[in-house]
């Protein structure tokens, strides 16, 4: 590498890493504008709780969990440290990906700017939820999928297979990345890489890896069949084609059309069928999903290898590059002409920074929509003032249905509003009582994780319910004494109890809980802890072989 050469590599990774620092000051400094989400609670909590399976997610969540809480303890700065380091990573090897393709400055900026300011991938680096986990491993595993076949080295697989088995303890899904890049290469010259021992070897290090979540699977009578059953029945239903559609492109925006340029030059471009199986391997992946009612942010996944495609792609449209001869390219670019001729790159330039810009605008502008800048109120009214210029991600929640605020933040309010009811609930019980209080949530593990989270400043004891890994959790048998509930209303509980007293109702108008009460009920009329042992067995049956 000569001096210039030298000078334009440590120019790259200066934009690189500027960029990237980048990413991870907007979220250090807006992750704890919001309060957690519902299912960040739920995957704190299994921090006390690690097992090689959960009632609706593998295990890998749960030790990220263990690992926050033993750094920074009860912290929603902590909770959601990994996430942005998540994303920070992954732009990382998507400039390793350009590099490696040969792609310049240009390029890296159209590319990492486009991931830098997705909507999409700012919700996901903003909360503690497998997706952040899974983006970055799919792309880990792209990456060394391309580099196994770039430079004909088999022995690859033994880290693709490792890869794909943490993947697989994070989220089940990377089963459809497997199974759409299994099907490309077998279509592609490199299906000769499966005739290598290591591919063998490294079936067996996936199957080793995930075999004790199988196992935990079958000890519990297989809770991920019946969690994608009530998925199915209960939110997939609403999903059509249009909506996953549309869900694809506010995910993203104008962005769309940079990773849809990168599918594009890698199914089409005849200079790029070295890795035509990368884009039939995606593509495939998409319809998988698209015809499985899958939601549009299952593919979110594999976009971040094809935005630095994409910016690469660009720069080569654009710029009229002709590549010039180097040690960095993968196999068949030596077949290209070696002189470093450019053709109208001024034109091209701005042609590209002018669709960067477009696209950097317009994102700005949904900016309020993917991280937490905006108090509730404002948010209500910039989206009166912008609504009819973009279309906001998240918008129709799990019920098919358009809400006025997204699904994401009106999980992400009223907790500890709800746990200070709770609070004073349990501080007005004398202190014999509070040591047999029982704290229950009906039907919503969200109620009993913000005790868990936002109860520790009270002294509350961790709270009940039977949704989700919390039936597992659940004690067998509790103590006669008082109750505290959250729910809409008491129930039957004005039939096992003399006195049931609402004690606070959360009346946020942002919460996705609006209405939600807290009664305290003393003085059982009947056997209440015989009536929770019969609940609770019912709850966790389901789980028993």
């Amino acid at each position: 590498m000569n001096g210039l050469e030298h000078v334009k590599e440590n120019k790259y990774w200066l934009v690189a890493f500027l960029l990237i620092v980048v990413k991870l000051c907007l979220h250090f400094f807006t992750n704890t504008n919001y309060e957690l989400h519902r299912d960040e609670m739920l995957y704190f909590n299994m921090a006390d709780h690690l097992d090689w399976g959960y009632a609706s997610v593998p295990p890998f969540i749960g030790l990220m969990a263990f690992l926050s809480k033993a750094i920074f303890g009860y912290s929603v700065f902590g909770i959601r440290f990994f996430p942005a380091l998540m994303g920070a990573g992954s732009m990382f090897i998507m400039a390793r990906i350009i590099h490696r393709l040969g792609g310049g400055i240009f390029s890296l900026v159209i590319a990492l700017s486009s991931f830098l300011l997705s909507t999409g991938f700012l919700l996901i680096g903003s909360l503690f939820t497998p997706n952040a986990f899974e983006q970055f491993s799919w792309l880990l595993i792209t990456w060394y999928l391309f580099k196994m076949t770039s430079d004909n080295n088999p022995k690859l697989w033994i880290w693709i297979g490792i890869f794909i088995g943490l993947s697989f303890l994070n989220k089940y899904s990377v089963v459809f990345l497997a199974a759409g890049f299994v099907v490309a290469l077998l279509l592609s010259p490199y299906r000769k890489m499966f005739y290598s021992r290591y591919f063998i070897v490294a079936i067996i290090i996936a199957l080793m890896i995930v075999s004790p979540n199988i196992y935990w699977q079958y000890a519990h009578n297989w809770p991920v069949v019946f969690h994608m059953k009530e998925l199915q029945s209960t939110q997939l239903v609403n999903m059509k084609t249009i909506d996953f559609l549309k869900d694809v492109f506010t995910l993203n925006l104008i962005s769309t059309a940079i990773w849809l340029f990168g599918l594009y030059a890698l199914l089409f471009s005849p200079t790029e069928k070295d890795n035509r199986y990368l884009g039939i391997g995606s593509f495939i992946i998409i319809l998988l999903f698209l015809f499985s009612s899958g939601k549009g942010y299952y593919i979110m996944g594999i976009i971040p290898f094809l935005f630095a495609y994409g910016g690469y792609a660009m720069e080569k449209l654009l710029l009229q590059k002709v590549w010039p001869s180097s040690d960095t390219r993968s196999p068949g670019m030596a077949d290209r002409p070696a002189s470093q001729t450019w053709g109208p790159g001024m034109a091209g330039r701005l042609i590209g920074y002018a669709v960067l810009a477009v696209s950097m605008v317009i994102s700005l502008l949904a900016i309020p929509y993917a991280l937490p800048v905006m108090s509730f109120d404002k948010l209500s009214r910039y989206t009166d003032q912008t609504g009819h210029l973009i279309i906001y991600p998240f918008y129709r929640w799990e019920d098919g249905k358009v809400h006025s605020l997204s699904q994401v933040y009106a999980d992400m309010t009223g907790w500890q509003e709800l746990t200070s009811y709770v609070a004073k609930a349990y501080k007005g019980l004398p202190e014999e009582e509070q040591k047999k209080c029982t704290i229950f949530g009906e039907r919503n593990y969200g109620y009993a994780g913000a005790i868990h989270f936002y109860g520790k400043q009270y002294g509350l004891p961790d709270a009940v319910t039977f949704q989700d890994s919390y039936a597992l959790w659940a004690p067998d048998s509790i103590p006669s004494g008082p109750i505290i509930y959250m729910y809409y209303g008491p129930g039957e509980l004005n039939n096992l109890y003399q006195s049931v007293v609402e004690v606070g109702c959360v009346n946020n108008p942002w919460f996705r809980e609006k209405g939600l009460k807290v009664f305290l009920c003393t003085h059982a009329k009947t056997n209440v802890p015989a009536i929770y042992s019969q609940l609770v067995s019912n709850a966790k049956v389901v789980y028993r072989r």
